[in-house]
């Protein structure tokens, strides 16, 4: 019946491995997506840093056209600039929420899966000093059969020995 008990307490050591296995993976999976993630969040903080460099420009050249006394025709030029610049900055500071918003889902997937992966992380770990007590507990239970063998052989032989010796001391 023991040995009954550790061989399925031994296959369900392998069944959780194969379950921490997978649960790795599917970490794996989560922080490569996150990961992922977090190059288009440097992607577009690199473009906002490119794009504020031209709004300093832009505005270098704004001041300058005003301190020369600017025509109204350049002013319009620079105006346009100014929209555009606005609007690409715009964009890209929705196109950069929404990635961090998706960088945040991801990371608590990847926050789940981690403790989930612990969890499965523990319980075999727990399986495991189980199946690890109960082979010691029967290596034990074995050893004690066997010092009881011993000694009973021994209390046999004697008992045999004093047995065989009894009739010949009656017969003197």
């Amino acid at each position: 019946m023991e040995t009954i008990m550790l061989e399925q307490h031994e296959q369900l050591v392998r069944v959780r491995d194969v379950q921490l296995q997978g649960a790795h993976a599917e970490l794996a999976r989560k922080a490569a997506l996150r990961n992922g993630i977090r190059r288009e969040v440097e992607r577009a903080e690199a473009a906002l840093r490119v794009l504020a460099a031209q709004r300093a420009s832009w505005d270098r050249q704004w001041q300058a056209w005003i301190k020369q006394g600017g025509a109204l025709q350049r002013g319009k030029a620079y105006a346009d600039q100014h929209l555009k610049i606005a609007a690409l900055e715009n964009d890209l500071e929705q196109e950069r929420a929404s990635i961090l918003e998706r960088l945040q889902e991801a990371q608590q997937e990847v926050d789940a899966a981690q403790i989930r992966t612990r969890k499965q992380q523990h319980a075999l770990s727990n399986i495991i000093d189980m199946v690890g007590q109960m082979k010691k507990m029967q290596r034990q239970e074995r050893e004690a059969r066997e010092v009881q063998r011993s000694e009973d052989a021994v209390a046999a032989s004697w008992y045999l020995a004093r047995k065989t010796l009894a009739p010949e001391a009656r017969h003197e």
